[in-house]
């Protein structure tokens, strides 16, 4: 760990002082291309309560506006303790100030409420999520970089494909390809998931292994930070999956992606359930390959397990078989059976919606289909039996789903 800055408590890898302190004199764009797990968040956050001592004002963008309460939480307020230094959190507003010095903090999912002048540091976390919207940075973030002389934007993301859908060039490509040519005013910086000391090496290996059997193409950019043609389409951020403990639950359903009906083929089945204050939580993982007359005992147990409600089958590729494997052991489970009529894409765009806003949480422990769920992009890849199952099980809900907006 490396000290700097201040005399305060507070630490940082040597890519975090790389990326935060050791800025080229005239640079006012700092571009961070990074994997998965890097650490900017955290090394962001120290820096960001180091130069509110020092005065200057800050401006913090992020994905989501559930994201920041969380990352004040957990990053922020550790760090504050720990260092003993008084400071003053608007949770409403959204802003932190400590003695002479300010935050603002703002979310690309509330571009209304980016007004602001005057910063001396712009941070974008996750640039590759937020810089999707081309509004939001050309009339917002550019504006008030020019308010001061000597002001600062550090945009710093795992990249998200070099065009959208419509085939136009991403913004954080652009920035990206500015500094790569060394434009005046701009510095580029390349990480990879293992460049940060404080993430196991294993850990790092084994999420790049369950990246590259989703899609291969995958770990380049997830992994290694790198800019990858064509796969712009991942449905999943991973600032979209929250946790939380399970409450009580007002119903539970199995889902169950058969995909196959060879012995060993790898079958999806995902639990979860829906509480009374209209939230969803993804309860458990049993995804695995089995022969049919093991796809019928893994799901009742689970649904015995649980007490659930119903279990979802995918009636396709061998759904009927399981459903009659199920009745087998117990005739008097309530099956539904449900026909996949539409593209794998289609159907899981109102689950991601539901993430979007909130209204999904994690138990602890489910990596395989979290990584799965990021990993996955429509028309790539492996096809995703553990997040067919999440989507059946969900979509169960979607008429209960309180305040559901269907996007």
């Amino acid at each position: 760990m490396v000290e700097t800055g201040l005399k305060i408590d507070l630490t940082y890898t040597p890519a975090q002082v790389e990326m935060f302190f050791n800025i080229i004199p005239g640079i006012k764009y700092q571009v961070v291309t990074k994997g998965r797990r890097f650490g900017a968040t955290r090394g962001a956050a120290h820096a960001f309560i180091e130069w509110c001592l020092e005065g200057k004002k800050l401006l913090w963008g992020d994905t989501i506006h559930s994201n920041i309460d969380r990352y004040f939480d957990r990053y922020f307020l550790p760090a504050l303790k720990q260092s003993n230094i008084s400071y003053n959190y608007q949770r409403q507003s959204k802003q932190l100030i400590i003695e002479n010095g300010y935050i603002d903090f703002r979310s690309a999912d509330r571009p209304e409420n980016w007004e602001g002048f005057g910063y001396d540091v712009i941070f974008l976390n996750e640039a590759g999520i937020i810089l999707k919207n081309k509004y939001l940075y050309t009339n917002a973030v550019l504006p008030m970089l020019m308010d001061t002389k000597d002001s600062l934007l550090i945009a710093a993301g795992v990249p998200k494909g070099k065009y959208d859908k419509s085939n136009n060039e991403h913004p954080f490509y652009t920035i990206y390809k500015a500094a790569k040519n060394k434009a005046p005013g701009y510095n580029l910086l390349e990480f990879s998931s293992y460049d940060n000391p404080l993430l196991p090496k294993e850990e790092i290996i084994e999420l790049e292994k369950e990246i590259s059997r989703m899609s291969p193409g995958m770990v380049e950019q997830e992994i290694y930070g790198h800019f990858v043609d064509s796969i712009s389409g991942v449905l999943w951020m991973a600032d979209m999956i929250r946790y939380s403990d399970i409450p009580d639950l007002k119903k539970i359903v199995v889902g169950v992606d058969p995909s196959g009906s060879k012995d060993g083929d790898e079958v999806g089945i995902v639990s979860a359930g829906l509480a009374d204050n209209g939230n969803v939580y993804v309860i458990s993982d049993r995804t695995g390959g089995y022969t049919p007359l093991q796809w019928g005992t893994i799901t009742i147990n689970e649904y015995e397990a649980l007490k659930a409600d119903a279990i979802v089958v995918e009636r396709n590729f061998g759904g009927d078989m399981v459903k009659a494997n199920i009745l087998n052991i117990n005739q008097f489970v309530k099956v539904k059976e449900v026909t996949a009529s539409r593209s794998k894409e289609v159907r899981a765009e109102p689950i991601v919606g539901l993430y979007e806003q909130g209204k999904v949480f994690h138990a602890k422990g489910l990596h395989k289909l979290e990584n799965e769920m990021l990993s996955w992009v429509p028309g790539l890849g492996k096809s995703p039996n553990r997040v067919d199952a999440l989507v059946w099980a969900i979509t169960d809900f979607m008429g209960k789903v309180e305040n559901f907006q269907s996007f």
